[in-house]
């Protein structure tokens, strides 16, 4: 291009020793001028063709930079998710393949510690310090068990309270409360905890806690008739 303009002022510039015959109707020096402004717009309209080229691809590259950062940004986002999607999938994974042994344990030894594997695990994907798993008798609607981390602090969610709403995820009064699919053993189960993100995406993940808690009470339900059942026969005899 530097060439271009080289050229055209070299040219520009000879131009008086090139003019160097008379024409019909204009002067020698009128000539002159003329070829000089030819040359003058040439260089002229040959800048402003380059610099809208250049404003072109200036105006490309903001619009590819941007495109660039949006498509980081998704990026970003996106194993952000993929991570935080396979932390909760190694949590539940986790649970649902330890929850077998360590409930029969827990049931064995008579202790109060068989649900909290899955209190943990609801900490853990809520966020929360605290977590309240409520057991609801679905013809009483009283309580029947309750495992959580302080009584005082989900002591407004009664029985009543719970199945009222008739749904299977739900926020009030800044808490979270998730609720098994189906009930069983006439029971319901619930997940309570504060509300301290948007958790509608883990729906699913906690209604599986929630299953899994209903299943250990059936369990333990189960389990309790049948040691009663067992501890009659050996009174009869």
């Amino acid at each position: 291009m530097y060439w271009i303009y080289l050229i055209i002022f070299i040219l520009a510039i000879l131009t008086p020793q090139m003019v160097s015959q008379h024409f019909p109707y204009l002067k020698e020096d009128d000539v002159e001028s003329i070829v000089i402004f030819f040359f003058g717009a040439l260089g002229f309209f040959i800048y402003i063709a380059k610099e809208k080229a250049l404003l072109r691809v200036f105006k490309e590259k903001l619009h590819l930079q941007k495109q660039t950062n949006i498509i980081t940004k998704d990026l970003s986002e996106s194993y952000s998710y993929i991570g935080e999607m396979n932390r909760k999938f190694d949590i539940v994974k986790d649970l649902i393949f330890g929850l077998p042994r360590e409930s029969a344990e827990s049931f064995a030894e008579k202790n109060s510690k068989a649900y909290e594997p899955i209190l943990e695990a609801a900490r853990l994907l809520s966020k929360s310090d605290v977590v309240s798993l409520r057991f609801v008798n679905t013809k009483t609607k009283e309580l029947t068990k309750v495992e959580e981390d302080r009584h005082e602090e989900f002591a407004l969610f009664s029985g009543e309270r719970l199945v009222a709403p008739r749904k299977a995820f739900w926020e009030e009064d800044g808490y979270v409360i998730a609720r098994a699919p189906r009930s069983a053993c006439e029971a319901s189960a619930f997940l309570i905890f504060p509300k301290s993100a948007n958790h509608s995406e883990d729906i699913d993940i906690f209604q599986i806690l929630a299953s899994e808690a209903l299943f250990l009470f059936c369990a333990e339900k189960n389990l309790a008739a049948s040691l009663l059942k067992e501890s009659a026969k050996k009174d009869a005899v």
